[in-house]
């Protein structure tokens, strides 16, 4: 069979321009992305979309057996009801284990409704506690209680402060990096102040600009970009100087997708974890698949890799020892 690796403006184009040169319909074709279109920042790092036509192997005609063999004589019913009997038992097991996954979903569904009511419950006892008479207890509500009393607690993760950066414009007079990002930022029309703080971690700058929507992009796209074209710069002579890290953020942001890839990586754990299966996640930076593996590199139950080739590495979550 065929395969050919054909590549356009986006992946329609590479698809159409792969089909034309095979001369085949869509129909005939397994299509794989081996890159998506990238537009770059002011034509910088643009790169075209990348897609792999494999031709199909035409579809085999199968006759059923009961018009190949229509002379043969019909089969016993008694042999074709202990067939049948086979068959149904083969099929139980699949059944239970369905079942079963169902069962355990909806153990954690009422695990997470009788946090919700235990939390509720308690806020209410804390606000009547100080009037009187109280009212007597309904009795349902009295025995959930009392289960949950005798339940062992699991200790919270403690939430340790995050470490407030003490940027300043003065860190950024003279400094090439905030230099080469107040130039970048003139050129792409964007008014903003730069500040910045400089350790020996690196150098991380903030931009102060009400264009924030057009500096993040989409998923943060826009900022990386900013960002990886700020580190290029810095580091052009990194063999005679060493190289040295750029953190460019703006109203928060890393900050905020940090933490919400925190919670998104906890949730998919103890999903997985009840489940026993494992779930992929959708493409993510090096960045944010750092995150992911740092928040769970410690947990009992799971354990997590990348797999694939950017920009479509993705990060799976899995139990561990499968």
């Amino acid at each position: 069979m065929r395969t050919l690796d054909a590549t356009g403006k986006s992946v329609d184009e590479a698809i159409f321009n792969g089909l034309r040169e095979l001369a085949i319909s869509i129909d005939e074709v397994e299509i794989e992305i081996i890159q998506q279109e990238t537009k770059g920042i002011l034509g910088i790092g643009a790169k075209p979309a990348i897609v792999r036509l494999k031709e199909r192997e035409p579809e085999e005609i199968i006759i059923p057996d009961y018009v190949l063999n229509k002379d043969k004589p019909r089969e016993p019913r008694e042999r074709r009801e202990r067939r049948d009997r086979n068959e149904r038992r083969e099929r139980r097991p699949r059944r239970e284990e369905a079942a079963e996954e169902k069962a355990v979903q909806a153990e954690t569904e009422e695990a997470v409704k009788e946090a919700e009511a235990a939390a509720a419950e308690e806020t209410a006892e804390t606000e009547c506690a100080q009037e009187a008479p109280r009212q007597r207890e309904p009795r349902q509500r009295r025995e959930r209680r009392d289960r949950r009393e005798r339940r062992p607690r699991k200790e919270e993760e403690p939430v340790l402060p995050r470490e407030e950066i003490d940027y300043t414009a003065e860190a950024a007079e003279g400094n090439a990096a905030a230099d080469f990002l107040k130039g970048l930022l003139k050129k792409m029309g964007v008014e903003a102040e730069v500040l910045a703080n400089v350790s020996e971690e690196g150098i991380r700058l903030r931009i102060d600009s009400s264009s924030m929507g057009i500096l993040i992009g989409h998923r943060g796209e826009t900022l990386d970009a900013i960002q990886y074209l700020t580190s290029l710069a810095i580091n052009r002579s990194r063999k005679e100087t060493g190289y040295t890290r750029v953190t460019i953020d703006t109203e928060g942001y890393r900050d905020k997708r940090e933490e919400t890839l925190t919670r998104l990586a906890r949730k998919i754990a103890s999903q997985v974890k009840a489940t026993g299966r494992a779930r992929t996640l959708e493409p993510m930076n090096p960045y944010e698949r750092r995150v992911l593996h740092a928040t769970l590199q410690n947990h009992p139950y799971v354990t997590t890799y990348s797999e694939g080739e950017e920009p479509n590495r993705r990060v799976v979550i899995a139990p561990k020892g499968k």
